[in-house]
Order: structure tokens, then C-alpha cells, then sequence
């Protein structure tokens, strides 16, 4: 959303859903596959590669 954001020209949007997937990083690394529910922490491998790529793609386009 952050880069279709950024593309449309709606910067404030673009960074808005940027600085709220970033929110979503737990411990771990940035997104773990899996969730404790008994108690509430990320857990589980490590984050999928395409994931970090797009947040990655997507810190790169902001920054410029």
C-alpha cells in the first residue's frame, strides 16, 4: 500500500502504511510466520525474503 500510495503521488498516505507495517515488527525480526496466542508474542522461522524485499523496495522509494 505504501508504494501504491507513493506512486499515486499521496506521500502522506505512502508514509502513513510505511510507518505502520514498520509498527508491526515484533522481537524476532521483522515479521514472524507465526503467533503465540497463549502469550501474545511473534514466534515461529525466519521472515520471508519477499516480505523484507518489498519493505526494503519500499523504505528505498520513500527515502528519495
Amino acid at each position: 500500500m505504501a508504494l501504491a500510495g507513493h506512486q499515486q503521488g499521496r506521500t502522506a498516505e505512502a508514509y502513513r502504511w510505511f510507518e505502520r507495517n514498520r509498527g508491526a515488527c515484533g522481537a524476532s525480526g521483522p515479521y514472524a510466520e507465526e503467533f503465540d496466542i497463549a502469550q501474545r508474542q511473534l514466534r515461529g522461522n525466519l521472515p520471508q525474503a519477499f516480505v523484507h524485499a518489498l519493505l526494503l523496495e519500499a523504505a528505498a522509494r520513500l527515502g528519495e
